[in-house]
């Protein structure tokens, strides 16, 4: 299991408090270079603390902590000239993932926050509140409900991926948001009502994804795809080789999975001895198997309509879409399935292991929201994402055209921002479906928001055809599609 790493600045007061009161399961590494820090530090915590015996306002020493891999880096000296040196230098040449601050002065507080800083004041500090702070911000609510987590109490973190967006764009699934307080407030959450930074948010659901959800709230976003479930729906159609089944086997070794469901249609099921020996039944944690004697669409139909909403992954053969009924209505399946699982699905073309992400940004639908969830996966497996930007033509662009460039671009900008992570923004030309298909060899996973397919007709598709489409329709990568927002809570 991963150890969390934080880094403390100063073992004074509130440091020590810390030392002391911080898991043990936690590896701390401290920085200080007054006299008998080191002797202090390993007093109060053991040979399980590493201390530095150096000025933490220096960038070498902060290079030699490891700033960056840090979890979180708490600076609690007291001493404010200290505190605004670090935080700077931190801001100007290091990613940590988080960084706490004692605050003295309004000024300095304000100076801090403007760091990115988050600021406990003072005169109101403690270890013990601090410790509370850097457990996720999330505690079980009180004589509420059955005592199993199905309901908690979260603060909101200011970076998290769901900040600053009406309620009604998180399209929760398995759980909800009960209340919401903020400054001294009650506030009853409706579809428009907007989540803010440093609110407090009781959520209600399914322990197992309230988990996940709790962690996307306090901006530990690294357990896609929880957030919807821990189960596979692997459909099988009848054509499918070894690389099928390898791709399966490696998302269990990627994500947190612990179960798959294996449907066999009425062509796969004459396979059913031919696949068991390309199953290594090993790599997966729990295997079930269904043989339901339906075409594949059908068995489809049959599933979802049994047990929707259970699954974290639902994957589907590539080759179902190269014969067949789905031939000529693969998108429209897509849509109806992806409505349906309202979890994310996976076009499996056997381009795995995923070593960079590719998200077109040929449209301004969902461009945000499709980079966070590929920064979820990415940096799990620590690879690269790509946004795929299209530069309109210099000859028959409009000046809209070149303003929603412009704002794609800032969109992506700010996204990798956020998330203290470079997200690679190559700008083709030309065709969008062929510049981003010509691109598309370079990369082992395509993400698309299910949401940006169109729903139009056959003529309507003549005069406006469908970018996203074509290019899903056409992606010689396995492709992702997350599900598009739901539209009633």
């Amino acid at each position: 299991m991963k150890r969390n790493q934080f880094i403390i600045v100063g073992v004074g007061n509130v440091g020590a408090g810390l030392l002391e009161m911080l898991p043990k399961d936690i590896d701390i590494l401290c920085i200080d270079n007054a006299p008998g820090a080191d002797e202090k530090a390993k007093k109060i915590r053991g040979d399980s603390v590493r201390v530095i015996a150096g000025d933490a306002t220096s960038r070498l020493v902060l290079e030699e902590a490891g700033v960056n891999d840090a979890d979180c880096v708490i600076i609690s000296t007291t001493k404010e000239k200290i505190s605004l040196e670090v935080a700077a230098l931190l801001k100007d040449h290091f990613t940590p993932k988080r960084v706490v601050s004692v605050g003295i002065t309004n000024s300095g507080i304000q100076k801090l926050e403007e760091l990115g800083v988050e600021v406990q004041n003072i005169f109101t500090i403690t270890a013990a509140g601090i410790r509370n702070l850097l457990e996720h911000k999330t505690k079980a609510a009180h004589s509420i409900g059955i005592g199993k987590n199905e309901i908690l109490e979260v603060e909101v973190h200011p970076n998290s991926r769901l900040v600053n967006k009406p309620i009604g764009s998180v399209a929760p699934l398995r759980w909800n948001i009960g209340i919401i307080y903020r400054d001294g407030n009650i506030i009853v959450p409706r579809r428009g009502t907007v989540l803010k930074p440093k609110d407090k948010v009781v959520i209600l659901g399914d322990p197992g994804v309230l988990k996940t959800v709790s962690e996307i709230l306090t901006f530990n976003f690294e357990r896609f795809p929880l957030e919807y479930g821990d189960t596979v729906l692997a459909f099988m159609a009848g054509g499918e080789d070894e690389r099928y089944f390898n791709e399966l086997e490696y998302l269990f070794s990627i994500f947190p999975l612990h179960r798959i469901v294996f449907i066999y249609s009425g062509k796969a099921a004459g396979r059913s001895g031919e696949y068991a020996g390309m199953i290594d039944r090993e790599r997966f944690r729990t295997v079930e198997e269904r043989t339901l004697d339906l075409s594949f669409t059908d068995a489809v139909d049959k599933v979802l309509q049994e047990a929707a909403g259970e699954y974290g992954i639902v994957a589907v053969p590539r080759a179902a879409f190269s014969a067949g009924p789905l031939r000529t209505s693969g998108k429209k399946f897509l849509q109806g399935l992806s409505a349906r699982c309202a979890c994310p699905i996976l076009v499996m073309q056997g381009t795995h292991p995923y070593e960079r992400i590719a998200v077109p940004a040929v449209q301004d639908i969902a461009v945000q929201r499709s980079i966070e969830t590929a920064l979820e996966i990415a940096s799990s497996l620590n690879i690269g994402v790509s946004a795929l930007l299209i530069r309109p033509s210099d000859y028959i662009s409009t000046p809209e055209d070149l303003k929603a460039f412009e704002a794609l671009r800032k969109t992506i900008s700010q996204t990798s921002l956020m998330y203290k992570t470079n997200v690679d923004t190559p700008i083709l030309q030309g065709n969008p479906v062929t510049a981003v298909l010509g691109t598309l060899s370079a990369y082992n996973l395509l993400l698309v928001d299910a949401g940006t397919l169109k729903k139009q007709g056959w003529a309507s598709s003549l005069l406006n055809p469908d970018v996203m489409w074509h290019i899903v329709k056409r992606s010689p990568v396995s492709t992702l599609l997350i599900p598009p927002i739901e539209e009633s809570l």
